[in-house]
């Protein structure tokens, strides 16, 4: 059950995709978590040594092609924001869940930030209270991911217990 982590990881990408673009009445859009960055971050934090920047520039390129937008922008911000976590490899699953939860919020904010400076370039309008919303909706749903990802059974020195 060890070596199935290909496993874990397909599957948590399908189960992102699918809550991401889940149909929402157009009130309520604002407030859809980013489920793609979610499991990105999750997976950087948790297995540091096996995903990095590559591997978010990769969940960048997927959310560029199945969202619709240009293709290149989300893989700029989803390489920018994990280069953070990369940075502090291993370190954030040390931390407490409520410190967790508040890198979270930093890094969504900062996401959703940039994305919206690099539509302006294009001209595509974006609407800057929804950056707030979604990162806190993020954040609300952000210990689902952090419990799911840190539950898998890996092989190797990368797991970190939380004792």
């Amino acid at each position: 059950m060890k070596g199935n982590i290909g496993i874990y990881l397909a599957c948590s990408i399908v189960i992102a995709c699918v809550f991401q673009y889940m149909p929402m009445s157009q009130s309520l859009i604002g407030l859809k978590p980013n489920f793609l960055l979610l499991n990105t971050l999750g997976w950087i934090i948790f297995v540091p040594k096996r995903f990095g920047v590559g591997f978010s520039a990769i969940m960048g390129l997927i959310y560029d092609l199945i969202s619709g937008s240009l293709i290149g922008i989300n893989i700029i911000s989803f390489t920018l924001v994990s280069a953070v976590p990369v940075y502090l490899i291993g370190w954030l699953s040390y931390f407490s869940l409520k410190q967790r939860c508040l890198f979270i919020l930093v890094t969504i904010l900062f996401f959703e930030a940039f994305n919206s400076f690099l539509y302006s370039f294009f001209d595509i309008p974006t609407n800057l209270v929804q950056i707030f919303f979604v990162s806190i909706t993020s954040v609300c749903v952000w210990p689902i991911f952090d419990i799911c990802i840190r539950k898998i059974p890996i092989n190797g020195p990368t797991q970190h217990s939380q004792f």
